[in-house]
């Protein structure tokens, strides 16, 4: 996927102004950027929360307007785990996975059966103790990140963007989700994310792109950076 000269604007601000952008495939992608710099909207554009006043996006080297989340999701292969969690707490991680997608039988009632067995096996491939039945407001922060990374795999999507992961999970969960990502990786998925936590970011992220007032100010191989490096470039 690459964007061209992409720019929205919400009343005088700019909030993207101009940016172009090449994302590789079966890649971890870091962004990063003081409040303001024009993350949260660039990938909104991405995944058709909103539209761009200019630009161009490109999929498989052809422009595509991105019209609706809906759109994103089962035409693009384009899915947002966010950093609020966008699970059913009540209900069970089956039906979290499948919520909006169920499968049917005869075309009208959601099968259990399939659900539970899709469940399974998708969480068997993260190796995780996490089970289809287990209700999801019982599991912690760190298993619910598992529980939204499943449903990216369950559906194939070919990009994941992921918004501040380890933000609100304990420090020995924070390896367990940044392991989950390169597995992504290793599948062939390609991985935004989106980090304040700098050291996170230097230890999955091929490249880091660093966004400032609506612009790219720079995209930075992983290659020998640390902290500073990256401090530096966005102040």
């Amino acid at each position: 996927m690459a964007v061209r000269d992409l720019v929205k604007t919400f009343g005088p601000v700019h909030a993207v102004d101009g940016i172009s952008l090449d994302i590789r495939s079966a890649e971890v992608l870091g962004i990063i950027g003081d409040n303001g710099a024009g993350k949260s909207t660039f990938l909104s554009l991405l995944t058709g929360f909103h539209r761009p006043d200019s630009g161009t996006i490109l999929y498989r080297g052809k422009p595509v307007r991105i019209s609706s989340p809906a759109v994103a999701r089962r035409l693009l292969g384009i899915e947002m785990i966010y950093q609020k969690l966008e699970l059913a707490p009540d209900l069970t991680v089956a039906e979290n996975l499948f919520l909006g997608e169920e499968p049917r039988r005869f075309g009208l009632f959601a099968s259990r059966h399939a659900m539970q067995a899709r469940a399974a096996a998708v969480l068997d491939t993260l190796n995780t103790k996490i089970r289809p039945n287990d209700v999801v407001s019982e599991l912690s922060g760190g298993e619910q990140q598992v529980v939204a990374i499943a449903r990216a795999l369950l559906f194939e999507r070919s990009m994941v963007i992921m918004d501040e992961p380890t933000a609100a999970i304990s420090v020995q969960k924070v390896a367990d989700v940044l392991d989950l990502i390169r597995r992504l990786r290793s599948a062939g998925k390609t991985v935004l994310l989106v980090s304040h936590r700098l050291e996170d970011l230097l230890a999955v992220a091929d490249r880091i792109c660093v966004f400032f007032h609506g612009t790219i100010r720079t995209v930075l191989a992983n290659e020998g950076l640390g902290v500073a490096d990256l401090v530096h470039a966005m102040f």
